[in-house]
């Protein structure tokens, strides 16, 4: 019987979590998983179903996963909270609670000794007769059949049966369709089970884009290709599309193929080659302006591919990839341009994952923060399993001020891609928010390992240790962060903050002053100097310091209320004896850095 605290309050439908448990009691994986799956296609809210799951699995990144997942549903679920500490997922917490041991689990059953360990086992039931039996039939099997072919008739021989080998089969299509339709990219995820296999929602891809019609003699290998191209079997899909193109030489389609399967492999010169063939043949053809644009952004990433781009949107309009493609290219010099691409891919395709994952980025870029995040959600509502949005909805996160739920998205994305330095620094900085300073520091430790020479994540880092109020070590990220990046306006101000930590005011103000201050662009920036600069000069026994002290004060509470902490406002007023008629509510969103306390 498995516990109570397992099973939760859902038994499964029709029994089906309770045949699942007991499929992987027996160490049927494949099948429990299948059941899980189909629980999770009916309720992909139930903790439950995501925790043994997790025992269903193969990879350890498959299981931190589904303990995540099951975590997001019941944030008490203490059997996702112990699987995550005991996988490195969660730091070790002591209001975790212990297993229950009112009674035995089948593993502890396994390790109890049985009642009388001495006496030995006889019969079948011992392991040692089995074994003997077991070979003493296998070797009358075989003197039987060595006895029985020595009377076998003249002529005659055992039969040998042979195991098959699995080619290449092509099904022939007799009507080869003239309709265009159009395939979306999708990301490729490595790994020992995909996403797609245990998660509720799985991503559907557009078909493939096809105009030509090929001839009976050709048109079998053609469908071919594209279905080994589907099922990634890039190498037989590029040997039956060059079979089409010796039977037909100015098959356009199939150049353009032969592009997208050397650009898939990484054959990016062949592949540009390719897309060309396919432009001299045809220059109507909108899927090779847009191949060769993508390829020579593989080769170049500052190319200017605008003409390609629009060339393939002008050619089709209606074709989802080119509108994409433009839109993302868009993104950083013209994000207004880039939305309006990605809302016509959307009315093209209105269940595309990826598009609203492109039109959550346009909108960040924009500002547009509420609608951002919820263009992300929709694309995870969509599609699980489309790896690259975590990142999106973790920064649509941020940006709306909720850290937490950040955290929580980034710790999926990193499990998927760990290679993502930029998420590591955004998981970090996401872990300073919301006070998290020890897991900042051992995730910002890998982003350096793999990056050392990147600003971001010294100020992250030492963001973190002057939180910790570890003066010498936050000074010496603070000091890489800005000989790194000399206009990093927060390592500055967070190198002045590390002075007066350590008991330097002096120092202090002239880091706030000299370099801080003339990086403040925005009104909450200066609220910043403003605040600090004071607070170091009233450190400063001498008399102009504390008139320069007043004149920052003044300075700070003549900037709008809603730019700053109403604690350093009302710190303003206290320190010029002003009493305020009112105070107005912050609506910062940006978590401000935590006071040191001053040790002279």
């Amino acid at each position: 019987m498995v516990d109570d605290e397992f099973y939760g309050e859902e038994t499964g439908e029709g029994g089906m979590l309770h045949e699942a448990v007991q499929a992987l009691q027996h160490g049927d994986r494949n099948r429990a998983r299948d059941l899980l799956t189909r629980l999770l296609k009916v309720d992909q809210n139930n903790a439950t179903y995501w925790v043994w799951l997790s025992a269903a699995v193969e990879s350890p990144k498959e299981r931190l996963y589904c303990l995540q997942m099951a975590l997001q549903r019941d944030p008490q679920n203490a059997a996702a909270r112990r699987g995550l500490v005991l996988l490195g997922g969660m730091p070790p917490d002591d209001s975790v609670p212990p297993f229950p041991v009112d009674r035995p689990r089948p593993w502890e059953e396994k390790l109890v000794l049985p009642k009388d360990a001495a006496e030995k086992k006889r019969g079948w039931a011992n392991p040692v007769t089995r074994i003997f039996i077991i070979l003493g039939i296998a070797v009358l099997a075989v003197g039987g059949i060595l006895i029985g072919s020595m009377f076998l008739p003249r002529g005659l021989a055992p039969i040998v049966f042979r195991t098959s080998t699995r080619r290449p089969t092509w099904t022939s299509s007799m009507t080869p369709s003239l309709t265009p339709v159009i395939r979306t990219a999708t990301p490729t995820f490595l790994g020992a089970t995909p996403l797609s296999y245990f998660l509720p929602a799985t991503y559907t891809p557009t078909p493939l884009y096809v105009l030509t019609e090929h001839p009976i003699t050709s048109s079998s290998a053609f469908d071919s290709g594209l279905r080994f191209m589907a099922a990634g079997d890039y190498a037989n899909a590029l040997v039956l599309f060059e079979q089409v193109l010796s039977i037909e030489e100015n098959a356009v389609d199939a150049y353009y193929y032969i592009g997208e399967v050397n650009r898939v492999q990484g054959n990016l010169y062949s592949a540009q080659d390719a897309y060309q063939e396919a432009i001299n043949i045809d220059q109507s053809f909108a899927p090779a302006y847009l191949g060769r644009a993508r390829i020579n952004l593989a080769l170049d990433p500052e190319a200017n591919v605008i003409v390609d781009l629009d060339a393939a949107v002008n050619l089709d309009p209606n074709f989802v990839d080119a509108y994409l493609e433009r839109g993302t290219y868009l993104l950083a010099s013209n994000p207004s341009a880039a939305k309006r691409d990605i809302e016509t891919a959307l009315e093209l395709s209105p269940q595309s994952a990826l598009a609203y994952m492109y039109l959550a980025e346009a909108q960040l870029a924009l500002d547009q923060d509420a609608e951002a995040l919820e263009s992300a959600l929709l694309a995870n509502q969509i599609d699980m399993t489309l790896i690259p949005n975590y990142l999106t909805m973790a920064k649509a996160y941020v940006a709306n001020g909720n850290a937490t739920m950040a955290v929580s998205v980034l710790q999926t994305y990193t499990i998927f891609a760990p290679e993502d330095f930029t998420a590591a620094v955004t998981l970090g900085m996401a872990y300073n928010e919301t006070g998290k300073y020890d897991q900042a520091i051992v995730v910002l430790n890998r982003a350096l390992d793999s990056n050392p020479r990147d600003a971001e994540a010294y100020n992250q880092r030492g963001f973190a240790y002057l939180s910790q109020e570890k003066g010498n070590l936050a000074e010496a990220d603070y000091k890489l962060a800005v000989a790194y990046d000399p206009w990093n306006f927060e390592a500055h101000l967070g190198l002045a903050r590390t002075y007066y930590l350590q008991g330097n005011p002096g120092d202090a103000y002239v880091q706030v002053e000299t370099n801080a201050y003339p990086l403040a662009q925005t009104n909450e920036e200066k609220a910043e100097v403003f605040y600090w600069a004071a607070t170091f000069l009233e450190q400063i026994d001498d008399q102009s310091s504390q008139q320069g002290a007043r004149n920052y004060w003044r300075m700070l509470i003549a900037l709008p209320a809603d730019v700053m902490l109403p604690e350093w406002r009302q710190a303003a007023f206290e320190h010029l004896n002003i009493t305020p008629t009112f105070t107005r509510t912050s609506t910062r969103t940006r978590t401000p850095s935590p006071t040191p306390t001053l040790n002279p």
